[in-house]
């Protein structure tokens, strides 16, 4: 209990903002019950002066002051619930945000291990009822001691005995409160988690619709639900039943305690020990005083019934988040990208075996370094480890010469932009998506992103072109344009390092062609990791590491992994299968074309002393064919065909580049 008391009071400090607007209900709800204790008086004042004595003038001044007594009442009640529904929902939004700012500070192993209906489940009901707990649970408590105190101080003074045996019951009553409240208290703790069964189920379902729908598994589906919400209809019916016992339990105890208090005044009347105005009165008082212990059972049965709600969501806020910033990291002001991972391998806490195993390999600023592998092979395991989503079990990540484990993350992730397969738009406009986690960027910057993200022009065809709102998960969109967006958005942040995960999954061959054309153009000092198992992305990179077997089984170009014929001519076989041509005579034509390609062009690169020379005074000196002539000693025409030749020679040179 001790414990318990303990969690609440830290909860309970929630309240500390709004002290003065608490204080202020408190002394409303004291002037209330004060009151309150004003009408039986008055009653007896009636009954025992006013009737007998015929004293109209009395009469009248005890009617008036009860209507003054009623407005003041209604006032000061208004007022103190006003001010308990502005803290009561002050402090559902305080804990909220909270709540929500300590979910995105987790690391991503929870929500791994925790399901997202249990999680929206606790930012909803358990939260809902510990505002409820920690609102209300203080004004009830003071209302009713007040309440009592004032109503036993009354009844002590009219007639002792009848009081003291008026609280003979009280004991009984909490012995029952007792029980039933940890009876409540089990029977909540498995309603929650029957409703965050349901909860799972809901979002899992909705959230993947379209698959239920493709296999016809509506009906089946709906069963399943049925089934989850028959068990908690059972916890219902359980805790109603135990609700409706209480209540039966609760009613008898009353009727019990009342119906002898009242024989036991009767009796007092009839043999003359107290005035009819006086039992009137005690009566009424004694009629209020089972209300206060009823209130507080209640309270204490929803303070253990509470606490199901408060340890669940006290297990999220005691959970370890990522550091951002301590005093074991800094900040770098600025990095030049490039990444080293030096003999690093990585295993899940409690599995033996490795998810990567000794992976050592360099990315280099102005270079696209390519992640290949089968699926499962551990590519996306690397970008987790840049990222610091997940640490090293051995060896080190180096960012430039300092080991990211040593830079704080708001450093290290401010300097990263990724794009996933999974392409992730949220509810807004598009420009509020293309612009999310960047400084405010020019309208210029914005165009340029989209433009070279191959997106500008779908953009411009929308209703409200930028300003256009889309639905959350981007609704109405396709999988190409949710990835063009998503490219443009990493463009736009213009940071050191730009991770692509399979960022060109859902586009054509034509389109990423052109994206990494202009990717090429934005590198010069930014540092490019590829994630990706299609061949016409991997062409793209200038380095390639072939992930196998949870190791970095080759490394090299493009064309050396293909001469090789390693892992990466494996993986360029299965992935041209099926393929009009046959993936060897394809490998071999290709390689055949880049060979005599590299050759044309080291030939063009031979220019002759003559035509180096005719060039050189054509174009810089700018000399006439005649003169020409005269400084070197040749025919005009001779002049003319080498420079013609030469002029072929190199815009040949810029075709091959750009092939």
């Amino acid at each position: 209990m001790q414990k318990r008391l303990s969690l609440f009071f830290d909860y309970l400090k929630l309240l500390l903002p709004y002290w003065d607007k608490s204080l202020f209900s408190f002394l409303c709800v004291g002037i209330c019950v004060l009151l309150g204790m004003a009408a039986p008086l008055l009653t007896k004042t009636l009954i025992d002066y006013a009737y007998p004595h015929r004293d109209v003038r009395l009469l009248t001044l005890i009617i008036l002051f009860g209507i003054i007594i009623f407005l003041f009442n209604t006032y000061f009640s208004y007022v103190s619930k006003y001010l308990d529904v502005f803290i009561h929902q002050s402090l559902s939004i305080d804990l909220r945000k909270r709540f929500f700012n300590k979910l995105l500070r987790l690391p991503l192993d929870f929500y791994y291990e925790n399901q997202a209906g249990d999680i929206l489940l606790r930012i909803t009901n358990d939260i809902d009822s510990i505002v409820d707990l920690v609102a209300e649970i203080i004004p009830v408590v003071i209302k009713n001691i007040l309440y009592l105190i004032f109503l036993l101080a009354i009844c002590f003074l009219i007639d002792r005995n009848l009081t003291l045996i008026a609280l003979i019951g009280v004991p009984i009553y909490f012995i029952e409160t007792r029980f039933f409240a940890k009876t409540f208290e089990k029977i909540q703790d498995n309603t929650q988690k029957q409703e965050s069964e349901v909860y799972n189920l809901y979002q899992e379902k909705i959230t993947n619709i379209k698959t239920i729908k493709s296999f016809s598994q509506e009906t089946h589906e709906t069963e399943r639900l049925t089934d989850k919400l028959a068990n908690l209809f059972t916890l219902v019916r359980e805790n109603l039943f135990f609700d409706l016992f209480n209540s039966f339990f609760d009613s008898i105890l009353l009727t019990t305690w009342v119906s002898f208090l009242g024989w036991y005044a009767g009796y007092r009347v009839i043999t003359g020990q107290i005035s009819i105005g006086e039992i009137v009165a005690i009566s009424i008082y004694l009629g209020q005083i089972h209300q206060p212990f009823i209130d507080l059972g209640a309270v204490y049965k929803f303070f253990v019934r509470s606490f199901v709600s408060i340890n669940r969501v006290n297990a999220i806020f005691s959970s370890e988040s990522e550091v951002y910033q301590d005093a074991h990291t800094f900040a770098l002001n600025s990095i030049e990208g490039k990444i080293n991972f030096d003999r690093v391998s990585f295993r899940y806490p409690g599995m033996d075996d490795y998810v990567l195993l000794d992976i050592s390999f360099t990315a280099n600023p102005g270079e696209i370094t390519a992640i290949a592998g089968a699926s499962g092979a551990g590519k996306s395991t690397i970008i987790d480890l840049i990222l610091r989503f997940i640490l090293p079990t051995d060896g080190k990540i180096y960012l430039d010469k300092y080991n990211i484990r040593d830079i704080s993350l708001l450093t290290l992730r401010a300097n990263i932009s990724i794009v996933s397969q999974e392409a992730v738009m949220f509810s807004g406009t598009v420009r509020e998506n293309l612009i999310y986690g960047c400084v405010q960027p020019t309208r210029e910057k914005l165009i340029g992103a989209a433009n070279d993200a191959e997106i500008h022009d779908f953009i411009l065809s929308l209703p409200q072109g930028y300003d256009t709102l889309i639905g959350g998960g981007g609704k109405g969109l396709s999988g190409g344009q949710l990835q063009r967006l998503t490219i443009a958005r990493a463009l736009l942040c213009d940071v050191k390092i730009l991770v692509l995960d399979e960022a060109t999954s859902a586009l054509d061959a034509v389109i990423e062609e052109k994206i990494y054309e202009n990717l090429k153009k934005r590198i010069s000092s930014k540092t490019v990791i590829m994630i990706s198992h299609r061949i016409s992305s991997l062409k793209n990179a200038d380095k390639i590491h072939v992930v196998s077997e949870n190791r970095i089984s080759e490394s090299g170009t493009y064309n050396e992994l293909l001469e090789r014929k390693g892992d990466f001519y494996s993986f360029y076989i299965a992935s041209t299968k099926g393929e009009r041509e046959p993936a060897e005579e394809a490998i071999i034509r290709e390689l055949m074309a880049k060979k005599a390609m590299q050759k044309e062009k080291r030939n063009l690169e031979q220019l002759s002393m003559a035509e180096k020379k005719v060039l050189k005074l054509y174009y810089e000196e700018g000399l006439s064919y005649g003169k020409i002539a005269q400084e070197l000693g040749l025919p005009a025409y001779n002049v003319s065909a080498i420079r013609k030749a030469a002029s072929d020679k190199i815009e040949r040179l810029k075709e091959l580049e750009i092939e």
